[in-house]
């Protein structure tokens, strides 16, 4: 049975085995005159430039933001390092970002997704009942894996769910609000039934990283050339030599790897010439992007239990589904307020206070002595958090993306990654491997 989803919390489901990490390539010193430009400073664009510049290839990485990163960003305006873009590292045993995080002495600390509480407008959940609804969702996604194993290409996991769960109960609602939308930032009436839980997954703990994960992107950065404010328009790659037309002017290449978000591919800012192959088209069409948004509140003194690492909110319409403890990663009182697919997307345009009011008002709080609030939908470098298998698309979809057109234009990042999407290590494995393809 495939294990479901890359927390797979509160399912004593096993992980997949890990795979091996890509070897380091030989062929480096034929390689060295070339000039391989990289478009984006994410964890996959800065994985690549760092093996190649490690291996003496000239690198050069273009970035349209004012600061490497990504879909990574530490903020640290309420006094502590807080990642409001990616914060876990999915799984620590043979997971590359493991090796990275102890060369830099980044401090990890556990998250228990099973040590939790359920709160609804009158209260908390009564714990045999919070306990009752997990034993339910276990058998509601054991039922779901059965069936996905013979589902059409079009059948969507709102299908799957149509007599196998009653969403009309709220804590049921609750199971699969958080366990799908949560975990894979899109809602189950767009997800593949076909494909649910394909990823694999590292074994060992999700950890956070208190320090952020600033501390890895440096580390990968360190002594590359990188030019920020520098937004790609166009990648000309018919001749010998590829041309990218940049807000900064044009930049010549001998080979490029492109490792802009799937969402930034979809809205066509950047004009491929000649355009890209159809299978690649069809890809980044079929594909989904999906969004994770933040809400991020600090108080003054805790007024939930200290030590419990995770807060679910029930209820229709609750403005998060998850509340993580910030007290148990960041010695603050804060909490740190999750909600993905249709529940992100339809409040992208409430403003700040607005969003903080809402999720104040839901947990019955006292005024926030600070907040944060994310909106990597209208992100306009983003256009959303990660991919996702849609209806109708399948890991051959992102096989297609990532493949090379020719010889000079490779493309990285999560979404084409089939077996770890949707995650930073995806993304930096990503890196590795197009970084590897240029030097083989």
């Amino acid at each position: 049975m495939r294990s479901v989803g890359r927390r797979g919390f509160m399912l004593g489901i096993g992980a997949l085995a890990a795979a091996p990490l890509l070897p380091g390539c030989g062929g480096a010193d034929d390689k060295a005159g070339d000039h391989v430009v990289i478009v984006g400073a994410g964890f996959s664009g800065l994985a690549a430039a760092r093996r190649l510049a490690d291996a003496g290839v000239r690198v050069t990485v273009i970035e349209a933001r004012d600061r490497i990163g990504g879909r990574t960003l530490t903020d640290t305006s309420l006094g502590v390092p807080i990642d409001i873009g990616a914060s876990w590292i999915h799984g620590t045993e043979d997971n590359p970002l493991t090796k990275l995080a102890q060369d830099v002495g980044a401090k990890t600390v556990p998250t228990d997704f099973e040590d939790f509480i359920l709160v609804n407008r009158n209260g908390t959940v009564d714990p045999k009942a919070a306990a009752a609804s997990v034993d339910e969702w276990h058998r509601i996604i054991e039922k779901l894996d059965e069936l996905s194993g013979d589902a059409r290409s079009n059948e969507s996991v709102a299908d799957g769910l149509v007599g196998v769960a009653n969403l009309d109960d709220p804590l049921v609602a609750w199971n699969v609000t958080s366990r799908i939308a949560g975990e894979y930032a899109a809602d189950p009436d767009q997800m593949s039934l076909r494909w649910l839980s394909s990823e694999g997954q590292f074994k060992g703990p999700d950890v956070i990283l208190p320090g952020g994960y600033t501390q890895l992107t440096q580390h990968l950065a360190k002594g590359l050339d990188i030019r920020q404010r520098t937004e790609v328009t166009r990648i000309a790659h018919g001749g010998e030599k590829i041309q990218l037309d940049t807000s900064q002017g044009t930049i010549t290449a001998d080979r490029v790897i492109v490792t802009i978000p799937l969402g930034v591919l979809k809205a066509g800012t950047v004009t491929f010439d000649p355009p890209l192959p159809e299978a690649k088209r069809n890809a980044i069409e079929r594909l989904g992007f999906g969004l994770l948004n933040k809400v991020v509140v600090a108080f003054d003194t805790p007024f939930w239990p200290k030590a419990t690492p995770m807060i679910g909110l029930v209820g229709n319409n609750a403005p998060v589904t998850d509340l993580v403890n910030g007290l148990v990663f960041a010695g603050k009182p804060l909490l740190v307020g999750l909600r993905g697919g249709q529940a992100a997307w339809s409040r992208e345009s409430m403003s700040d206070q607005a969003a903080v009011d809402e999720l104040i008002t839901a947990i019955d709080a006292p005024k926030p002595t600070g907040s944060l609030v994310t909106r990597w939908g209208t992100d306009q470098f983003a256009r959303g958090s990660y991919s996702f298998i849609a209806v109708g698309s399948s890991p051959d979809d992102m096989h297609a993306l990532g493949e090379p057109v020719g010889e000079r234009l490779l493309f990285a990042g999560e979404a084409t990654n089939p077996e770890w999407f949707g995650t930073v290590h995806g993304a930096y494995l990503s890196g590795l491997r197009e970084a590897d393809r240029v030097l083989a």
